[in-house]
């Protein structure tokens, strides 16, 4: 396998330690603005290692020719080079001094010994001055075997074994025309091989991407966070894509050993944007590298490579005021395939959820596909419920509150002939007598009894719900004593919540009985707070200890909390306010394309994500 390492900045240095074929490469990143390294396990979770300062120049080698890619950095404020030898958190195993300030560093196994040595290039010259020994610890990086000529000053410089015969040796992107020129010999003359592949801007890097002992040519796109991956050195698209982060971050690649007994990092709310309008959700389809954020006012906003798309995804048309607006977006399982999406919207005195389709443009919805699903006819502006949500079986959940009115005034929560008050259950990929879906089989009043939409009835006002499998969990807000939180399976079809009979676990609107109902998995007290925002279970990547824990929070007091469902009962209780702070007014939790948990709030149209603390 080969190690390859990759440096951005203004350029980029990589190379590779030549392995036996059948072992691939896999793409990391280096985050620029905390230092975080980001590296992939076998499994597919992200390992976060703390090694550097921010503005350092980040690369991977096998130093001690163990097999395994290990952090190495370039420092240029004190032009010194720092290795470690084990991909943990710590200092620097070697030190060294390196080169002139304007130098970059290329790592690579240049003689085929098995072991990845440091050497520069030198941008002034275009040259490159091979070293086949580490720099001694605590002393200088030592003198060139020897040096040649290759490329244009200017040009992108990185490194790999292009011919499978064990040695590395040097390739270019020129940034003026995007084509790649590599040698399979260390030394000054024309391209062996040359080809165009990539856009402006791009940052190379290189490693065997599909284990046949050859490397080849990766970019990494800043505006998107994504590399795109081939696995032969010629013209054509990517064989493979992989998501590396924000536009400030720097690809790496290598192999990276077990990392499995690597502990959980640190857990902080890193702001990623602000300026939005009243964010009610982060969103993304399963394996995107973005994000949408949806915004109360009707659009829904892009965010690609940490950065705001200037055009919204979709701009809507809705009506506002009280609690309505834009309020929930669900991705279709298979959006990938069809570009469907579905919405949650208020439109005059009603909730609309209508379906969409992707324009051409993967960055633009087609705001003329609008097929509308069902419209229900809201009495007051206020609990509108909102989310959506699709279950494991493939059918759209729709969260919609009593309509409003304290108390329930029209008693419709707890009536199965009224959509209000409900989490709703629909099958949008078929239509069925005249309507424009279809009634699951299973759903509990679909021979009679109710209306044949219904799922769950007695809710009071559901702000989120999340699918974790065969559950559901459903943050439902109180009246005047407290917030809940139930968890529910996808064969509890016909369960009452209580609503407006209970609040929570109190009698509300009596005689009161607990026959019949399902009670709160939690609940909590006014005085703790006043609107519960529910969350998500994390099912991310690179907080393994967190796997299975439900995150919720409080609108008012800006307090996130967490339990463990065991399957009966809330477990593992956690307050997060140590460790997050709060963040008043919590208005939404989201996940993106890979489970990883954001929070929105209105203070300043923020969005946070999880991370390892820097």
């Amino acid at each position: 396998m080969r190690r390859m390492l990759t440096s951005a900045v203004a350029l980029v240095l990589v190379a590779g330690l030549a392995v036996p074929a059948g072992a691939a490469d896999t793409p990391g990143a280096v985050d620029g603005a905390t230092g975080i390294w980001t590296l992939e396990t076998d499994g597919e979770d992200l390992v976060p290692i703390g090694f550097g300062n921010p503005d350092d120049v980040p690369f991977m080698g096998d130093w001690n020719c163990d097999g395994v890619s290990t952090p190495g950095l370039y420092r240029r404020s004190d032009g010194f080079v720092y290795l470690r030898n084990t991909n943990t958190t710590g200092i620097a195993d070697i030190t060294f001094l390196f080169g002139n300030p304007d130098d970059l560093p290329i790592v690579g196994d240049f003689n085929g010994d098995g072991c990845d040595t440091v050497s520069l290039y030198r941008p002034s010259e275009a040259r490159f001055y091979v070293i086949n020994e580490l720099g001694e610890d605590g002393g200088g990086l030592g003198f060139a075997e020897y040096s040649f000529l290759f490329g244009n000053p200017g040009d992108v410089p990185f490194a790999g074994d292009w011919d499978g015969d064990g040695i590395d040796t040097m390739g270019l992107r020129r940034p003026s025309d995007g084509v790649v020129y590599m040698r399979n010999s260390n030394s000054t003359g024309i391209a062996d091989i040359n080809f165009l592949y990539g856009d402006p801007g791009d940052i190379p890097f290189a490693g065997d991407w599909d284990g046949d002992g050859d490397d080849s040519l990766g970019v990494f796109r800043p505006s998107t966070g994504i590399a795109y991956l081939k696995n032969g050195n010629s013209t054509g698209v990517a064989d493979r894509t992989a998501c590396l982060g924000d536009s400030n971050g720097y690809p790496v690649a290598g192999t990276f050993g077990d990392l499995g007994s690597v502990p959980d990092p640190g857990l902080w709310l890193r702001p990623i944007a602000t300026g939005f309008s009243q964010p009610v959700q982060v969103v993304a389809p399963v394996d995107d590298c973005r994000l949408f954020v949806v915004e109360l006012s009707g659009d829904i906003e892009l965010v690609s490579g940490g950065e705001r798309v200037s055009t919204p995804f979709l701009d809507l048309s809705v009506t506002t005021g009280g609690e309505r607006g834009l309020l929930g977006v669900a991705f279709h399982p298979d959006y990938a395939s069809n570009g469907l999406f579905y919405v949650n919207y208020s439109i005059g005195s009603k909730s609309r959820i209508s379906e969409f389709r992707v324009s051409s443009d993967p960055n633009r919805a087609d705001s003329s596909s609008e097929r509308i699903l069902l419209e229900v006819q809201q009495p007051s502006t206020n609990h509108n419920g909102g989310s959506l949500a699709f279950d494991r079986l493939g059918f759209l959940l729709i969260a919609m509150g009593d309509g409003g009115g304290a108390g329930d005034p029209n008693e419709v929560a707890e009536n199965p002939n009224s959509l209000l008050g409900k989490i709703l259950r629909i099958d949008v990929d078929k239509t069925d007598g005249g309507k424009a879906y279809a009634i699951p089989p299973t759903n509990p009043f679909g021979g009679g009894g109710g209306a044949p939409e219904v799922f769950l009835l007695g809710l009071r006002n559901p702000w989120r719900i999340d699918v974790d499998g065969e559950h559901l969990y459903i943050a439902d807000v109180g009246q005047d004593t407290s917030e809940e939180i139930t968890v529910v399976t996808d064969a509890d079809g016909g369960a009452n919540l209580g609503w407006n009979t209970w609040e929570g676990s109190h009698c509300f609107d009596g005689p009161c009985s607990s026959s019949g109902y399902v009670f709160p998995t939690l609940e909590y007290s006014h005085p703790d707070g006043c609107s519960v925002t529910g969350g998500h279970v994390y099912r991310g990547r690179i907080f393994d200890q967190l796997t299975g824990t439900y995150f919720y929070g409080d609108f008012c007091r800006g307090w996130i909390r967490s339990f463990v469902y065991d399957g009966s009962a809330a477990t593992q209780a956690t307050d997060w306010t140590l460790v997050l702070g709060t963040v008043p007014p919590i208005s939404s939790f989201g996940v993106d394309g890979f489970g990883e948990i954001y929070v929105t709030s209105f203070s300043g149209g923020a969005v946070y994500r999880f991370d390892p603390l820097p």
